[in-house]
């Protein structure tokens, strides 16, 4: 083995059996397409990125930081990190840190501040970096003055929610540290998140900072039972075992892990590889809500308990499974009663079942002589750009309306959208109770009337909304579903299909960018009618499902 062992910032919060994949020799590393799906949330987080460095450097005058993000090469983008590092600058956009062969680590922070003692890691996320917290105090500071460090009380750091973040952090931090740069004091770090709260700064970013020696995470283990660790601690623990399963993979040893499947599965390289190694009837492939964790699925592979009909006909009340199974997993809250849940989900998919019904006795829905159906659309921006409706009058075929933009929305260009839409919707009520007749306007879940609310103002849609029912509530009171209760699970099993082969609201944003980028008119068309007819089947499946209940 000549290559030198370095795991990169992602790798100690990566599943353990790609960083095998990764190290093995022996394995074909085979080209991988990245879907389109992920492609895009790849794309805006680059962008998001790129924002929020344009915004720091405008925030501070030019000779207060160094971008490097465009340096390259490794070993240039590492020799002018040092370089900044050594002259001291105060903040290093894009650099890249000389590796750790010792610790086997190599990495590029997004960030690297200069604080009073030495240098401090940062990232940036598109995710919100703290939420409000009764007795929490949040310490932060503000793009124009990143080292001085402020607080409020009444918000807090996001931690379990967001433990992937600190671990990254300690990584830097541990370069920081090996190359001698690492600020004294208690080891820290910061993320700059899509969090906007304008009473803190004046642009409404800020950088959280992370404490990333208090012992905020609980862990378990059979030897010391549960325990409160450091992101520092767990990090050690994550990349100390990541090191040694890349050592055995990279000598031909035996694999240290055998692949578990998880959430993370589906956006790895590597899916198709470790399906192949299980088996395609392993239950932790195939039951993919509701997943129980990683230690869970091996404590019951020690079991003996590795199919999909092994949990299916597994006796959760033996003694004998119990005093096997339990040791393993007693830190975690009803393991028993999760597992039932996971044994559950097995046999309905060994029979074939989608959804079970809890419960006995008619269901009631409510129902008014106009029914109207509704479902909307949004970009990747997060602007609402089609508001669907799908309009039921007695003894007349159902008609199909939509408000939609397919130019590119700003968030008065949204707004403006909602109270169009709103409008429409008030003539439809406003009509058919003039003619004596009653108006019910039925969702799937709350993305409808909370987009409203948040665009037009609760106040001024408390009309509309007093209208509005959630089929999902209902369906969760009496069914259970394998796959979750989401529409496109629960409309087949009321006998409803979509017309399109890949139907769901990722996919709509990507073919809203194809119709957007097109260069003809035809191309571009295609494409706007296949939101359209989407967004229609959408309605009409709130229709099947509702109709189906009674």
């Amino acid at each position: 083995m000549s290559e030198p062992i370095l795991l990169s910032g992602y790798d100690a919060k990566r599943c353990a059996r790609r960083i095998h994949n990764e190290w093995d020799p022996t394995i074909d590393k085979t080209e991988w397409v990245i879907p389109a799906g992920l492609q895009m949330r790849f794309d805006a987080g680059i962008a998001f990125e790129t924002a929020v460095f344009t915004e720091l450097k405008a925030a501070l005058t030019e000779h207060r930081y160094v971008d490097l993000a465009g340096v390259r090469g490794k070993a240039n983008a590492i020799a002018a990190t040092v370089d900044a590092i050594e002259r001291q600058v105060d903040v290093i956009i894009g650099g890249w840190l000389p590796d750790d062969p010792d610790g086997g680590r190599t990495g590029r922070p997004d960030l690297l501040l200069r604080t009073a003692s030495g240098y401090v890691p940062g990232d940036v996320k598109g995710h919100k970096t703290f939420a409000r917290r009764a007795k929490g105090t949040l310490t932060y500071s503000v793009l124009e003055d990143p080292a001085s460090v402020l607080a409020v009380d009444g918000l807090g750091a996001e931690t379990t929610a967001r433990f992937d973040d600190y671990l990254q952090l300690a990584h830097y931090w541990r370069m920081l540290e090996a190359l001698g740069s690492s600020a004294t004091g208690s080891a820290r770090g910061f993320i700059i998140g899509t969090d906007n709260v304008a009473d803190l700064a004046s642009s409404g970013r800020v950088l959280t900072w992370i404490d990333l020696a208090a012992p905020f995470f609980e862990t378990y283990s059979r030897s010391r039972g549960a325990a409160k660790r450091s992101a520092l601690e767990r990090y050690d623990h994550e990349q100390g075992f990541r090191l040694k399963v890349a050592r055995a993979a990279a000598t031909e040893q035996p694999a240290l892990v055998e692949p578990i499947f998880t959430d993370e599965c589906e956006s790895c390289p590597w899916l198709d590889h470790c399906r192949k190694i299980a088996g395609h009837d392993t239950a932790s492939a195939q039951i993919t809500s509701g997943r129980l964790s990683v230690r869970e699925w091996a404590a019951l592979g020690d079991a003996g308990i590795a199919t999909v009909d092994d949990l299916a006909d597994l006796d959760i009340g033996a003694g004998s499974f119990q005093a096997a199974y339990l040791p393993e997993v007693t830190h975690l809250k009803d393991p028993i009663g999760r597992l039932a849940v996971a044994v559950r989900r097995a046999r309905m998919l060994r029979d074939g079942v989608a959804i079970e019904r809890e419960t006995t006795g008619p269901i009631g829905v409510p129902r008014a002589d106009i029914e109207i159906d509704f479902d909307i659309e949004w970009d990747p921006d997060d602007h609402v750009y089609l508001w669907g409706a799908l309009v039921h009058s007695k003894g007349a075929a159902p008609i199909y309306h939509s408000v939609v933009s397919w130019d590119p929305l700003d968030d008065a260009g949204a707004v403006a959208l909602a109270e169009e839409f709103a409008r429409w919707l008030r003539d439809q009520i406003t009509t058919a109770e003039a003619d004596g007749h009653s108006v019910l306007v039925y969702h799937y879940a709350h993305p409808e009337p909370s987009y409203l609310k948040r665009l037009l103002g609760e106040d001024e849609v408390a009309d509309l909304l007093a209208r509005f029912v959630d089929l999902l509530p209902i369906i969760r009171q009496h069914y259970f579903g394998l796959n979750g209760l989401g529409i496109k699970k629960v409309a087949p099993a009321f006998g409803f299909h979509w017309r399109d082969e890949d139907p769901g609201g990722l996919q709509s944003q990507l073919w809203l960018l194809e119709a957007r980028a097109a260069v003809d008119e035809l191309s571009r068309t295609v494409g706007q009618q296949r939101i359209l007819a989407y967004n229609e089947d959408d309605v009409r499946a709130t229709d099947a499902i509702r109709n189906g209940l009674e």
